[in-house]
């Protein structure tokens, strides 16, 4: 065998070897750079849509306080869905829903365990959206009032059932904060939740906004008493909301006009628990930059133009 051949066959061997090594490190390289360029590309895109989405929050602020006339209904430019509206080189969409027609948790009792009228309209309304009887709704509204009582000097019927929870936590002693809370009031499973979280809130005050409650939230709105009398009868409530559709009500003596309504709105609910306007609004902002989206979820107390909570995904 020819020694010199030997050798040029081990030098074009380590030739390949080099080769393969290098071409190895270079696609690693290579597929290294593109995965921090894409990186860099996406961090790039979710900034931008951040403050798309921030911007939209600040156009929906701008909307309502240039809606100045003296009611709040969902046919006016507010309640439109704004969808996809170019901004630089991505796009807003922009949804605005009034939640003064949303029943207020926090009207059910003070934190002194007193029951306000929300406590009987809670009953109502839980019989209508989760189809219980009046025994099964009266347990969620005293676990809402027990939960509420500041007095630690108190023991109230459901303190054992939170110490024997795995982790044991007290009642809270104080209003709701967030929607998210009521998992730990005893009573409230997650379907419970589910079903009550399109008809109820946490912030603004008691009144309602007839122009935007539900049918379930009028109904259960005539129960601010122990004793009090069915004024409408479901038949009664469609006809509110087939006058509603069709023409805002402007003012609460535009009430009178529905079918069959007259002048028993005001027997019905309590005075200064019902208005035409709207207080509290949530705004949904999406800002999307190629494929990327950010959302922001904003509450904004419509006079003072003031912003409750805001929260960006």
């Amino acid at each position: 065998m020819n020694p010199l051949r030997n050798q040029e066959g081990m030098a074009l061997l380590m030739v390949l070897v080099v080769v393969a090594l290098l071409s190895s490190l270079l696609v690693e390289f290579s597929f290294s750079t593109l995965v921090d360029l894409r990186a860099t590309e996406t961090f790039r895109d979710r900034t931008k849509a951040f403050y798309l989405a921030r911007g939209g929050v600040e156009a929906a602020r701008m909307i309502l306080q240039e809606d100045k006339n003296e009611f709040d209904h969902a046919s006016e430019f507010w309640g439109d869905l704004l969808s996809s509206i170019p901004a630089g080189d991505g796009d807003v969409s922009l949804k605005i829903e009034d939640f003064s027609g949303r029943f207020n948790l926090n009207s059910v009792a003070d934190n002194r365990g007193n029951r306000l009228p929300g406590y009987h309209r809670f009953i109502a309304l839980c019989q209508e959206l989760l189809a219980v009887d009046a025994t099964e709704a009266r347990l969620l509204a005293d676990a809402l009032v027990y939960w509420f009582d500041a007095d630690r000097t108190r023991v109230t019927p459901d303190d054992g059932y939170y110490a024997e929870q795995q982790p044991a936590y007290s009642r809270k002693g104080g209003h709701l904060d967030t929607l998210n809370e009521l998992q730990m009031v005893r009573g409230f499973e997650a379907e419970t939740i589910r079903r009550l979280k399109n008809d109820v809130r946490v912030f603004g005050d008691e009144k309602i906004n007839v122009n935007t409650a539900s049918a379930a939230v009028l109904y259960a709105w005539q129960f601010s008493a122990l004793d009090a009398e069915i004024i409408f009868d479901q038949q009664d409530i469609a006809a509110l909301l087939s006058y509603r559709r069709h023409s805002p009500y402007r003012q609460l003596s535009d009430l009178a006009q529905a079918e069959g309504i007259n002048d028993r709105w005001a027997a019905a609910w309590r005075s200064g628990s019902v208005g035409v306007k709207g207080s509290l609004f949530n705004v949904e902002s999406r800002g999307r930059i190629n494929q990327v989206s950010r959302i922001a979820q904003a509450l904004i107390v419509k006079d003072g133009n003031q912003l409750l909570s805001l929260k960006v995904e």
